[in-house]
């Protein structure tokens, strides 16, 4: 956490790696960075962890998502790249957001924003995901390892803690919990 927390640049981002070489911000290690700061703060309350995440919180509004509000692969790609989206990145998003949820009110928007958008450009006819938006077409090889698994369990907590959260009322109300519900139908 230490470490973490000492490596933290002045605009609230983490680089990918502190080498020297590789000195890019990216989306899903973003993602992961704060979602263990985010747990490590609801474990023991640290204030400075939760400082970082709001300065990180921050960055990662303003830097790694595109002109649409869906997350961008990087917030300055280090080398020319093929694609504009990445399924993993959109997971991690989706993931971060609920875990931030009632922390963070601004990610409210991100949330919806990325689940609306993965339920209405991103889902295959055969159930699988596209896997990457390229800046022609897209990749449609479902690489489970990569986005998938983590697309279908981001989802899949969605569903759950909205469905959770819905069930005093006995109604859903949520377009994205509706469309999800639908999908198996």
């Amino acid at each position: 956490m230490k470490f973490v927390l000492d490596k933290q640049n002045p605009d609230g981002s983490w680089f990918y790696a502190v080498d020297g070489v590789r000195d890019f911000v990216d989306h899903y290690h973003t993602c992961f960075v704060m979602k263990a700061l985010a747990k490590i703060h609801t474990l023991t309350g640290h204030a400075a962890t939760l400082k970082a995440l709001n300065r990180g919180v921050n960055y990662y509004l303003k830097n790694l998502f595109d002109d649409d509000g869906l997350p961008k692969p990087f917030s300055k790609a280090p080398r020319l790249t093929v694609y504009k989206r990445e399924l993993y990145d959109c997971a991690e998003c989706i993931n971060l957001c609920l875990l931030l949820r009632g922390r963070f009110s601004q990610l409210e928007n991100t949330l919806e924003t990325a689940l609306e958008r993965i339920l209405k450009d991103w889902i295959k006819p055969d159930g699988s995901f596209r896997s990457r938006r390229l800046h022609v077409g897209w990749d449609n090889v479902p690489m489970h390892r990569w986005g998938q698994s983590q697309m279908f369990r981001a989802l899949a907590l969605y569903l759950r803690e909205t469905r959770e959260a819905c069930s005093d009322e006995n109604r859903v109300t949520s377009a994205p919990v509706h469309q999800l519900s639908t999908l198996n139908s």
